[in-house]
């Protein structure tokens, strides 16, 4: 008897957007799973499944995806619940985080990235790969970064680096001394392991850490 695929539950108001993330996500040999699209809390609730995963937009009319995040897990409490943005929602994503979201992710995230965080939290929530030990949700591409991704004034520095800004003029900008430029541009080099600027910020956007959006 072959087994079921596992259902995953795309809720965002924007039509478009669901169907494109769908076709991505189905055209995948990464993720394995059957697509179910909802265009609100109201309608997600309504359908008679028993999600895996959820993937739930972080700010829809009438009932935001925090606000609604509370009444799927009360339907479904053992479901992995990811939020979804286009832009940084600092408070909303806090409070998301305090209700029980499993992670964040942008949605200016590379095709490939968003494929891959998918199939990893789908295996998470099916009690393939373990849960994170810091207890703190994953926040993958958002600017607003916990510990353990990169520190705020950090990515800043990246950010910056990114647009071709030297050293003296990142410490203009952000009202720093140089040296405290220097140091930061050193500790960006060894998260991400490279040997220059361009390899750092080369391999924060394919990480999705810097989605190529930031870099303007």
């Amino acid at each position: 008897m072959l087994q079921s695929l596992p259902h995953v539950l795309l809720i965002d108001d924007h039509p478009l957007f669901r169907q494109g993330l769908r076709m991505m996500l189905s055209s995948s040999n990464e993720v394995e799973a059957e697509f179910h699209e909802a265009g609100s809390v109201a309608e997600a609730l309504s359908l008679p499944l028993l999600p895996e995963l959820m993937l739930l937009d972080i700010s829809m009319p009438g009932c935001d995806g925090v606000s609604g995040l509370a009444r799927l897990r009360e339907r479904w409490p053992n479901a992995v619940v990811v939020m979804l943005s286009g832009h940084d929602h600092g408070e909303l994503m806090q409070e998301a985080m305090r209700c029980g979201a499993s992670g964040f992710m942008s949605k200016a995230l590379a095709p490939d990235v968003i494929c891959a965080k998918v199939a990893q939290w789908l295996r998470r929530s099916l009690g393939d790969e373990p849960q994170a030990t810091s207890g703190a949700a994953e926040w993958m591409g958002m600017s607003t970064h916990p510990e353990g991704v990169l520190p705020e004034r950090q990515f800043e520095v990246l950010k910056l680096v990114a647009q071709g800004f030297s050293n003296k003029a990142i410490a203009k900008r952000l009202d720093v001394s140089e040296n405290t430029v220097r140091n930061q541009v050193v500790a960006i080099l060894k998260h991400f392991d490279a040997e220059t600027r361009t390899q750092a910020v080369a391999t924060a956007q394919r990480s999705g850490v810097l989605p190529s959006a930031m870099v303007k």
